[in-house]
């Protein structure tokens, strides 16, 4: 009976510390921590550690999701960026259009508060994934903004090939230790990848020792070892722009329109061909539209208005040529030219 009565006690007083303390999570960590440990040289300096994400945070921000005010200027109209995805464990999967929706989201600061950015984040979270998964993801996500605050603050390099790639090690280290080795490659492999290309390119085409064909070789082996996908990149990248160059020889050549646009097809093809063709013209239609601005501008400037008379009038005639996304870009035409109202 004592002992019976002994086992009772025990088990009571358990019973209390667990809810004192808290049962122990279930939850399993989307990835584990933990840095490579490639032979390369490190910097002596110790990496920032990540730090325990919140457990309550992601609740605090579902629950904000329902009173959130009309999305900013910049996410009307748009879709999330990345399709999430779970596993048939009911597991998120890990891949690189999880960062995508993080990104979408973010590219809302500066125009809202971080919390609604974040409160945003949880009610998609919510809608597009089971609870674990949600779960799972918002903890990326926590781990994610960790690691990002962590690269800002690491040191500006002198842009040398070996201040570059130590800073390139550096990274990497950074985005093993604070996602995991599965979604650091996830969210950073390509980027990875291509950081390490544009490094060992500019070191071939500084070493002065190689001879330009040697060159030419090397940056050919060297592009050959960058993934299908990067490479397609590349060359989507420089067809348009050794277009340009062809067409500007060709005219300044005195090539007829007709000759250059068999040489661009027959060089190109006929759809890269049609593209620059339209390029050119809404370039064209532009620098139209741009001129007939400038004209209407000095006539506003030499018309004797006062200065806040010539600002309003000025903001009506942009108003009437251009579209909203083309203000910028306006903007920084005049600044470029001389006279200023």
């Amino acid at each position: 009976m004592t002992k019976r009565y002994l086992i009772v006690v025990l088990l009571l007083v358990l019973l209390g510390i667990l809810l004192v303390m808290g049962w122990p999570s279930t939850d399993a960590p989307v990835s584990p921590a933990g840095s490579s440990s490639g032979g390369a040289h490190r910097d002596a300096s110790p990496l920032p550690q990540p730090s325990t994400p919140q457990p309550d945070a992601y609740h605090d921000a579902l629950r904000r999701a329902p009173g959130l005010a009309a999305p900013p200027a910049s996410l009307i109209g748009t879709q999330v960026d990345g399709h999430l995805q779970v596993d048939a464990s009911g597991n998120l999967v890990i891949n690189p259009a999880v960062r995508q929706v993080f990104d979408y989201f973010l590219t809302a600061l500066g125009e809202e508060p971080l919390n609604d950015i974040q409160a945003r984040l949880a009610g998609h979270l919510d809608q597009q994934l089971p609870p674990d998964a949600a779960r799972q993801a918002w903890q990326l996500y926590e781990q994610y903004m960790a690691l990002r605050h962590a690269m800002e603050q690491l040191p500006e390099h002198d842009g040398s090939v070996a201040a570059m790639r130590a800073a390139v090690i550096q990274r990497h280290d950074l985005q093993q230790a604070y996602l995991g080795p599965a979604a650091a490659d996830a969210f950073y492999g390509l980027d990875m990848t291509y950081d390490r290309y544009m490094i060992e390119r500019q070191a071939l085409e500084s070493d002065d020792s190689l001879s330009g064909s040697e060159k030419a070789q090397r940056l050919s082996r060297l592009e050959q070892t960058l993934p299908a996908g990067l490479r397609q990149m590349l060359e989507e990248t420089r067809g348009p722009m050794a277009l340009q160059q062809r067409t500007r020889v060709l005219r300044e050549q005195g090539a007829s329109e007709a000759e250059i646009r068999a040489l661009q097809e027959q060089q190109f093809g006929p759809a890269a061909a049609d593209r620059f063709a339209d390029l050119e013209a809404r370039r064209a239609a532009w620098q139209r539209r741009y001129q007939d601005y400038r004209l209407q501008r000095q006539q506003l400037i030499r018309s004797g208005l006062s200065h806040t008379d010539q600002q309003v009038a000025l903001a009506r005639l942009q108003q009437r040529l251009f579209e909203d996304k083309e203000l910028a870009r306006v903007h920084a035409l005049d600044r470029i030219h001389t006279e200023e109202p």
